[in-house]
């Protein structure tokens, strides 16, 4: 983690905007929609989390995002809270529900009293408004504390006003598809699959065709896999399969997640070239293609990202997907 920590101190302003844009955006569930707001009139907005359809005018979050050499000093802050609050007294859009200053190197100590002390933040707000925002939110303008603006001010919950420091964004589970995108980070291992004990329509077509295999097999008619209590090798095998089928289920939602949708793909990829030439041989029987196809799919070396993490069942299992899929048949 110190070394993406390194790497994330070298992005720039814009570099690191979108760096969190996109770290914010992987929060699966927090945001109906993450927006980038940059240049002259982002009215000191910078990445923005809109909780709810009405974006601007609900419920959203501001993260202000600074890449100082030093740490943020507090005029600096101060100057970019008061700049959204006179923007939301103006009507351009509601006060935040939530401020986050996304600042790698860090806050000043007095910065980090006031935040961790709302009391003291709305006094440095409103009673040193002349200080720290009147003649420095507009360029070359003046903008006196009236009474309308003074009562936005003091309105304000300034116990929403938060630090995200850096080592708490980079253990963020959302921050590992970033790390990945950005730097090239591991994504590390997948967890194995979970197999549920009832059939699920998810998988109901390769279920189907490996009954079918079992009835070639054991030549007699299998209406569906319930029936497969009276031929216990068979219902052996079946398990088998699905734990292998869940296990590449989860391996690929997994790297889904935490990775470039191009890893998957070029995972899945390598395990279909590696094995379409076994599956499209003439096979005695549609048992004997299931076994080669597996046999053949173990011995696959995968490359990319995933290449030491790919066990054996998840390239087993991949081709059980391929036929949910339906670019392979087991049995016609």
């Amino acid at each position: 983690m110190e070394d993406y920590a390194r790497a994330v101190l070298t992005l720039d302003d814009a570099q690191l905007e979108l760096f969190v844009r996109d770290w914010v955006s992987n929060k699966l569930g927090a945001y109906v929609e993450v927006c980038r707001f940059s240049g002259a009139k982002d009215l000191g907005r910078d990445v923005v989390g809109f909780l709810t359809e009405s974006k601007h005018e609900g419920d959203w979050e501001n993260y202000q995002c600074k890449q100082y050499a030093k740490r943020l000093p507090t005029d600096t802050a101060i100057c970019e809270l008061g700049k959204i609050l006179y923007y939301s007294w103006k009507g351009d859009f509601t006060p935040p529900s939530k401020y986050f200053f996304v600042a790698p190197k860090g806050l000043n100590r007095n910065l980090e009293t006031l935040i961790f002390n709302p009391s003291k933040l709305k006094s440095a707000v409103v009673d040193e408004w002349d200080k720290y925002c009147r003649y420095k939110i507009i360029e070359n303008g003046d903008i006196p504390l009236s009474d309308e603006l003074r009562l936005v001010l003091e309105r304000f919950n300034y116990s929403s006003v938060t630090r995200i420091a850096l080592e708490d964004m980079l253990s963020d589970p959302a921050a590992k598809k970033v790390l990945f995108k950005y730097f090239g980070a591991d994504p590390g291992m997948s967890p194995r699959g979970i197999v549920p004990p009832a059939i699920l329509d998810s998988e109901s077509e390769y279920i189907r065709q490996l009954v079918g295999v079992y009835a070639e097999k054991e030549s007699v008619i299998i209406n569906n896999h319930e029936e497969l209590d009276a031929f216990p090798q068979c219902k052996k095998n079946l398990t088998l399969q699905r734990e292998r089928f869940f296990d590449a289920d989860a391996f690929k939602r997994y790297y889904r997640d935490n990775t470039d949708a191009e890893v998957i793909d070029g995972f899945e990829e390598d395990i279909y070239h590696g094995v379409v030439d076994v599956f499209e041989t003439v096979h005695p029987n549609g048992m004997d293609k299931v076994q080669s196809v597996m046999t053949q799919a173990a011995a696959i070396q995968t490359s990319g990202a995933t290449a030491k993490y790919a066990r054996v069942p998840v390239k087993q299992g991949i081709c059980h997907h391929f036929v949910n899929d339906g670019k392979f048949k087991w049995i016609s």
